[in-house]
């Protein structure tokens, strides 16, 4: 079963549907045709562009047609946590407010934000492993802070989004949004040994910021961490074409730690 992975669509509903045309993943009235295919979004799919919640509504609906899912990115906990507590009062939520609008929130969005795109959003998976691939959204290892597994990190995430004070919702989305910490080996040990897998794929860090390139020439994931680590964040938001990337087979030793390092 193939699996492919999106970065950060960014209110971009039309280039995410012309995406996974071009991959033969829906057909021309944007219905899914990937068969066996796996779809994983790696999550912000809100905020910066002008429809984050056509994207949602297009994700929901791929869920119900075909195996797609989605990651919780820190845009949408942040989109999330704003429409929670938007009737607060409470000096401790400034910087929430500050934070959503400064990173692109989009008065569009917020209109039309409901209860089902809030409880979608508390169900999504902080992070997954797809085989021999660990999926996060954002290049942090802070995702540990919350549990020693998979069920348990994305437990408490949704719990904290769910019914978390400020003070705790706002040390989450300070930690979702963390990033470049898996240029240390170190962190990248510390995923891969306490939650499984040979290799870490993430968005969250555009590409074209991390290699100083223009995001129109940004057409294919960035392989780093002595290939342990693959970056898909194709900046659409500052004008990336934007890629899908099938994952590859995760080639290993007999320990089944050490990961090729051919890009895909």
């Amino acid at each position: 079963m193939p699996t492919f992975v999106v970065g950060d669509v960014h209110g971009y509903p039309e280039t995410l549907a012309k995406l996974l045309r071009d991959a033969g993943l829906l057909d021309r009235r944007l219905r899914w045709s990937g068969r066996d295919a796996r779809l994983w979004l790696l999550g912000d799919l809100v905020d910066r562009g002008p429809d984050g919640i056509g994207v949602i509504d297009l994700v929901m609906r791929l869920e119900r047609e075909g195996p797609v899912r989605c990651l919780l990115g820190n845009h949408e906990a942040v989109m999330h946590s704003v429409a929670r507590f938007e009737d607060a009062r409470a000096s401790a939520l400034d910087e929430l407010f500050a934070l959503y609008w400064l990173n692109g929130g989009q008065e569009a969005d917020r209109a039309r934000f409901r209860p089902e795109h809030a409880a979608w959003i508390e169900r999504l998976p902080a992070v997954a492993r797809v085989g021999d691939w660990l999926l996060l959204h954002s290049d942090t290892d802070l995702y540990l802070r919350f549990g020693r597994s998979i069920d348990e990190i994305c437990g408490s995430v949704s719990t904290i989004l769910t019914t978390g004070d400020a003070a705790a919702v706002e040390d989450l989305l300070a930690d979702l949004a963390d990033r470049t910490v898996l240029n240390d080996p170190g962190a990248v040990d510390r995923l891969l040994q306490t939650l499984g897998g040979a290799r870490i794929v993430h968005g969250h860090t555009p590409i074209a910021f991390v290699t100083g390139t223009e995001p129109d020439c940004v057409v294919q994931p960035l392989v780093y961490g002595g290939g342990r680590v693959l970056n898909v964040d194709h900046c659409l938001f500052a004008g990336g074409p934007g890629f899908i990337t099938e994952l590859p087979v995760v080639s290993r030793d007999e320990h089944g730690t050490k990961p090729s390092d051919a890009a895909p």
